[in-house]
């Protein structure tokens, strides 16, 4: 009986590890599975994290003897990283440009509706200097912020103040006459405008999502779906999705529109009421970019930190303009 008591203790902390591991394990199956299930495409924004935690119990399991659950949390950990890495790493190399293409460049920022300091962010446009500026969470303040900045971002679209404030775009570059192409939506956080890339028109966009299910984000994402398609190419949109790149939610908005989930960034957010971990190590990468094929994106990633609890994310991008029409063939009669 001493020899059973003293290792019931030893038992009970093995199953409970092996639990862990098997539920941490159905946990990211059921975030392939979101486009289905709204709640499981809330589990799936986590798939990352689950998965770190996921092999580290696995490798617990194997060690303590608990084959059948270190295999099961090896398999669900090893393609949860292989579908979520390729958003959260830097890319491999810097795409350079052929000779004489112009290159711009795109700030997508959410500003914090109540940032205590708004210096921050504004310095950072002053520094990077970006061709255009995508941006969230803009009230009242905000707009008289960057009344400052009209000298040098005279082209500027605000849409909305819904809740924590609307979206917006500054530009240095000139909006295109309205022909039916300016958007603004302010129910559904979604703000664009034509912008003149030295004579070649491109539909910029600023998004911002609500907070995923149980709240009202996939209600926006269906309006969204039937106004992404009547953007005119090419496109190239920034926003706080409120999900992750590799979520079902990112992947319905970008297929409906014709656009591509742009990778690398990596993580952009993390709730101010940690500041003890970084959001750049630590936190979701709910900040995003899509573009459609005719944007070439040569760089893209993070920048420092403002007073927002979101990192800026700076573009570095090319236009591709389009071919011109084959010659007509006369015919001599």
């Amino acid at each position: 009986m001493a020899a059973t008591s003293r290792f019931r203790p030893r038992t009970i902390a093995g199953a409970i590890v092996a639990a862990a591991t098997i539920i941490g394990a159905v946990s990211i199956a059921f975030g392939f599975f979101g486009s289905s299930v709204e709640a499981f495409d809330s589990v799936g924004h986590f798939r990352a994290h689950l998965s770190v935690v996921v092999l580290v119990l696995a490798l617990l399991s194997l060690a303590i003897r608990r084959p059948m659950a270190a295999v099961i949390g090896l398999v669900a950990a090893g393609v949860g990283l292989v579908t979520t890495l390729p958003f959260l790493l830097p890319p491999s190399g810097t795409a350079e440009p052929s000779a004489g293409t112009p290159v711009y460049s795109m700030l997508q920022m959410n500003l914090r509706f109540n940032a205590p300091d708004r210096s921050p962010a504004l310095r950072v446009i002053a520094d990077t200097r970006p061709d255009v500026v995508t941006l969230q969470e803009v009230t009242d303040d905000w707009r008289g912020a960057f009344e400052a900045l009209k000298a040098v971002y005279p082209y500027q679209a605000f849409c909305g103040s819904y809740g924590v404030g609307g979206s917006g775009i500054l530009s240095r570059r000139p909006f295109l006459p309205s022909s039916g192409l300016d958007v603004c939506e302010p129910k559904d956080g979604l703000v664009a405008r034509s912008v003149d890339f030295n004579g070649q028109a491109v539909t910029l966009a600023a998004l911002h999502l609500e907070w995923p299910w149980p709240h009202k984000h996939w209600q926006q994402i269906a309006r969204l779906r039937s106004i992404l398609p009547d953007l005119s190419k090419p496109v190239l949109l920034g926003g706080d999705f409120n999900a992750v790149p590799w979520s079902a939610a990112v992947t319905t908005l970008a297929g409906a529109g014709g656009l591509s989930v742009m990778r690398g960034i990596g993580p952009s957010w993390m709730n101010y009421d940690f500041p003890a971990l970084p959001a750049r190590w630590f936190g979701l990468p709910i900040d995003n970019v899509l573009a459609s094929p005719e944007i070439a994106v040569l760089s893209i990633g993070t920048l420092a930190p403002t007073q927002s609890d979101h990192l800026p994310v700076l573009v570095r991008f090319t236009v591709a303009r389009p071919a011109a029409p084959p010659p007509v063939a006369v015919v001599s009669r």
